[in-house]
């Protein structure tokens, strides 16, 4: 893969989408993403060709997207092709007028790929997958088994909704008897559901706002298998007038959202998953992740997002792993995911310096919680941005923080507040500068905190010092101490 900003530009059945990455690696960041709905599988089973409306309105905008994205100096510029290209008889003419004006030869990605590509984009965005991935566009719906790097049986179905709309038959009908054709969804029972795709997205929105659910992001958004189903088969059975009525719903969507309803109740009844587990990540993501190098997709996602971005919010040259390692001794006993999460946050600790210091406290919260970050779920992302309050702040108001507190439990929230006030010993201690922290011992018992001080350096300590040591043992539920060797 090239260094630098890379680009796809996704030929779907219904939208063509340009997306522009800051890098390709183990957590892509999108700089730009548009989209223009075409429609090009519109009638296309009725056809058998593309809707020629839509292939004159995908040339105008393809050209306009490889402009922009050589504007932008992009290292790598891919085009994509899905079901719609794939199975219309003049697929192979449109993807010749796109070369003639882009210079770039299209992908057509078979349903094969295409199922293989977006299970690799969830395996890319959420890290330990252990379930079925349904990626539902508009000319078809792919699913995959993932078991943790492992891709499994796959399937492709001409099922995507705006294909059924114009299909002159029982749409209803054909999504039912299509997904009770998948036999070797049985064999995954039991494991969670992962849906991928804009319909999709459009209806996890939807359950948002009817569950009053207070953080608005898709990705790693979780919900038990059973109330979305309860919802998705009331959605599946409102007219266009009803939907126009409910609150959350996309204009945009109104039209194909029933049958999205449909395919996901439908894929949620054959599957009988535990939980629902939305991903913002799929076939872009996936086609990328693909050609990384095999050290770079065993890097965990958040980490490597935290990496990379935090290195540039960094004002000191204190290593994030120093911080990590001395705050080590006092975490013992800690899960994975608190490991995971505790690393996180040593290289996103210095992400409020430059704001007002009356508010770094709300902004550092504020900006974690909403980050364009995979590789944690909702919980995870609340408790990470609830230590950055903690990392600025030692009196918390509950009200700046309620979004984080109504998705976090009380353990999260206790490992939140004792991480974040030791971060903020650590800085207080070292001053952002190498090496002293590894001069300084802390350390935790059942009774005790206790820092471990040679005499030497007993001028590196005032009384900011005492009062953030004792932040942290109260945090602890211990008493503190300073002991001088």
């Amino acid at each position: 893969m090239q260094s630098g900003r890379v680009a796809i530009i996704d030929i779907g059945s219904n939208s063509i989408r340009l997306v522009v990455y800051e890098r390709a690696n183990r957590s892509p960041l999108p700089v730009f993403n548009e989209k223009v709905l075409c429609g090009l599988a519109r009638e296309l089973d009725v056809t058998g060709r593309l809707h020629a409306p839509g292939v004159e309105m995908a040339l105008a905008n393809i050209e306009r997207f490889a402009a922009l994205a050589r504007n932008m100096e992009v290292s790598r510029l891919d085009l994509l092709a899905t079901a719609a290209v794939r199975d219309a008889s003049d697929g192979a003419d449109f993807v010749r007028r796109i070369g003639a004006i882009t210079g770039i030869t299209t992908r057509i990605i078979s349903g094969e790929e295409e199922a293989r590509l977006s299970g690799l984009g969830v395996m890319c965005g959420i890290p330990a997958v252990d379930g079925v991935m349904g990626d539902l566009g508009g000319g078809s719906l792919e699913l995959v088994s993932l078991n943790g790097d492992r891709l499994g049986p796959s399937t492709t179905l001409p099922i995507g909704p705006l294909r059924l709309l114009t299909a002159g038959r029982d749409p209803r009908r054909a999504v039912e008897q299509a997904i009770a054709g998948v036999s070797w969804l049985d064999q995954c029972r039991g494991r969670t559901f992962y849906p991928v795709g804009g319909a999709w997205r459009a209806f996890a929105r939807l359950y948002m706002e009817k569950t009053d659910y207070p953080l608005h992001i898709i990705h790693q958004y979780t919900a038990p298998a059973e109330a979305v189903r309860e919802l998705a088969q009331i959605i599946a059975g409102q007219s266009l007038k009803s939907l126009e009525k409910m609150t959350g719903v996309s204009k945009r969507r109104l039209e194909s959202l029933p049958l999205a309803a449909l395919a996901l109740e439908r894929v949620i009844g054959a599957l009988k998953p535990r939980q629902v587990a939305f991903s913002a990540f799929g076939l872009r993501e996936g086609f990328y992740y693909s050609q990384l190098p095999e050290a770079e997709k065993a890097r965990h996602p958040l980490i490597a997002f935290a990496e990379d971005e935090g290195a540039h919010w960094r004002r000191f040259t204190l290593s994030p792993v120093e911080i990590f390692d001395w705050l080590t001794p006092i975490f013992a006993g800690e899960s994975t995911s608190e490991r995971i999460l505790r690393l996180a946050a040593c290289h996103l600790s210095d992400i409020g310096w430059d704001d007002h210091p009356d508010y770094r406290a709300v902004m550092a919260y504020e900006r974690v919680l909403q980050l364009p970050a995979p590789g944690m779920d909702h919980r995870e992302r609340a408790t990470l941005a609830l230590t950055m309050a903690w990392r600025y702040d030692s009196n918390i108001k509950d009200r700046a923080v309620a979004t984080a507190t109504t998705v976090t439990g009380l353990d999260d929230q206790r490992f939140a507040r004792r991480l974040g006030t030791a971060l903020r010993l650590a800085y207080n201690l070292s001053g952002g500068a190498p090496g002293l922290l590894t001069q300084i011992a802390l350390r935790r018992s059942d009774k005790l905190v206790e820092l471990v001080v040679p005499t030497a350096l007993r001028n590196l300590l005032g009384d900011v010092t005492g009062r953030r040591l004792a932040a942290v043992a109260a945090a602890f539920d211990v008493r503190h101490d300073v002991v001088f060797v």
